[in-house]
């Protein structure tokens, strides 16, 4: 999952690219006040969050690292990605490159009911090793990705961003809207169903 902050028009043709992990949007760079509008609205930084709007959000748990995450503020939710998926993009990155410009903000948080693609998600058993508040953590496109009783939640790091950035946005987790289980800034974050992770028993939510 990639995204940008807006860029600048420097004249160049072709097309600028943001891009998020699953997801690659391209715009023709024309105005610069084009250009802004739609990489904001992509989710590549730099718009308003509408954090009031993923309150309402009622399809599954949407856990969140609040509205900033160390340095980092929250500049765009998506609540309309393709695939079934929440985004939530803190910071903004500077694109680089000639003909397709493209960056990856610092940190991305990427919530999807606990049962989609679950199988191939929960493949590497290292979420039978590791946990962060009670629930396990596997790994998914070298990214961590935390299984909580309704939701699962992938973290990525990109520019200006340590290594271990994923991991302690994963600690921080919490609640934004009230579909259950809520789960507090420091409390425990409910674990799926025994068997669940391993198949031998249906995910249900």
């Amino acid at each position: 999952m990639q995204a940008k902050r807006p860029v600048r028009d420097r004249g160049r043709r072709g097309a600028t690219h943001c891009s998020l992990p699953g997801r690659r949007l391209a715009l023709s760079v024309g105005s610069l006040v084009a250009a802004v509008a739609a990489l904001a609205s992509a989710g590549c930084g730099g718009s308003n969050p509408d954090v009031d709007a993923a309150k309402q959000f009622d399809d599954y748990p949407l856990l969140w690292a609040g509205d900033k995450f160390e340095q980092f503020n929250l500049t765009h939710i998506d609540l309309d990605s393709p695939g079934n998926f929440v985004t939530f993009v803190y910071g903004t990155c500077e694109p680089e490159g000639s003909d397709e410009p493209s960056c990856t903000p610092p940190l991305q948080l990427q919530v999807s009911p606990l049962c989609a693609h679950l199988d191939a998600v929960a493949q590497a058993p290292i979420w039978k090793r590791r946990s962060i508040r009670g629930a396990p953590v596997g790994t998914i496109d070298s990214a961590p990705v935390l299984f909580s009783r309704g939701a699962q939640v992938k973290a990525y790091r990109g520019a200006g961003s340590d290594p271990s950035l994923a991991w302690r946005a994963l600690v921080a987790l919490r609640s934004l809207n009230s579909v259950e289980p809520v789960v507090s800034e420091s409390g425990e974050i409910p674990a799926p169903a025994a068997g669940v992770l391993e198949g031998s028993r249906p995910c249900i939510t």
